[in-house]
């Protein structure tokens, strides 16, 4: 007999995200790599997210305020914060862990509309002054 599954198989996609506000704009050179362990397992990071990296690790995680005497500021440990021009899943490793991923589209200067991105604050947007125009 042949094969007669009949099951029904649905997937969910987004469409496409556009961050970028103008032709102009800049990728950092090399990508950079993700923390696996800094996000949900099977994560799907979405276009705009705002990322950091952290000084100890050398490694980038979603962006978060500080907070220093309830007062917002820029979290102590991090630099070099950016935005993902791109969408990356992970997938889970045999330990069912994330693993690092490397991300190669990741905006360092250009302008973006500010509506279309995840995890932006005020502090974000002052540590990119001048190189991120925001709209």
């Amino acid at each position: 007999m042949g094969n007669n599954d009949t099951t029904i198989r649905r997937r969910s996609y987004e469409a496409g995200r556009e961050i970028k506000a103008s032709a102009h704009y800049n990728y950092i050179t090399n990508g950079i790599t993700l923390d696996g362990s800094k996000f949900a397992k099977g994560e799907l990071v979405k276009e705009g997210q705002c990322l950091v990296k952290d000084n100890v690790t050398g490694l980038y995680e979603k962006y978060a305020d500080g907070n220093n005497a309830g007062t917002p500021v820029f979290p102590t440990g991090k630099s070099d914060p950016v935005i993902l021009d791109e969408s990356i899943q992970f997938v889970l490793d045999d330990n069912g862990n994330n693993p690092n991923l490397t991300a190669g589209q990741v905006l360092v200067h250009g302008a973006v509309y500010k509506g279309m991105l995840i995890g932006f604050t005020d502090i974000f947007k002052k540590e990119l002054a001048g190189a991120i125009r925001f709209v």
